[in-house]
């Protein structure tokens, strides 16, 4: 990676920054730098299909499931609020890519479904999003690879604990 996208932590930091690690800042700020490259690659996939990467998970996860989901589920699987899976599903619905059902036993709930054409286009950009994510972390060993989830699932633990 060249020198000027990494983030490198000045010498002085400790001494600016009393009871701080520079090795936990460097690795805090390339982690969000990498998320940050990452997603504008997905991004940048996603746009000849008018999709955002965000938009682009909830179809995703609705291709994945058998059955509706309530905009509850798919907010808690993305992380997000309630309000921003709404504004994600409107975008959908408006592209003709999902519909809104009611639910069978709560008439305040509904439930979001994959139109045949949502089915139609989560299939045609999913295997190229995939592949790419391949290639990008082809740099890793599988070994490296799966060190590297570890420690993010052990770093996501630690993060949630946190926020309780």
């Amino acid at each position: 990676m060249s020198n000027y996208l990494s983030v490198k932590i000045t010498p002085d930091f400790e001494q600016r920054y009393p009871g701080a690690s520079p090795e936990a800042t460097e690795c805090a700020m390339n982690l969000v730098l990498t998320a940050d490259l990452l997603e504008k690659q997905i991004a940048r996939l996603l746009q000849p299909f008018r999709l955002s990467p965000a938009s682009a998970l909830v179809l995703s996860i609705l291709a994945d499931t058998e059955t509706p989901v309530s905009p509850n589920q798919i907010a808690d699987r993305l992380i997000i609020s309630r309000a921003s899976v709404t504004s994600l599903i409107d975008s959908l619905e408006k592209h003709g890519y999902v519909i809104r059902q009611p639910h069978g036993s709560d008439r305040r709930m509904l439930l979001i479904e994959l139109t045949d054409s949502g089915h139609q286009i989560a299939g045609q950009f999913r295997p190229i999003v995939h592949q790419h994510q391949h290639q990008w972390l082809n740099v890793l060993s599988v070994q490296e690879q799966e060190q590297l989830i570890q420690t993010l699932h052990r770093l996501q633990a630690a993060l949630i604990h946190f926020d309780a």
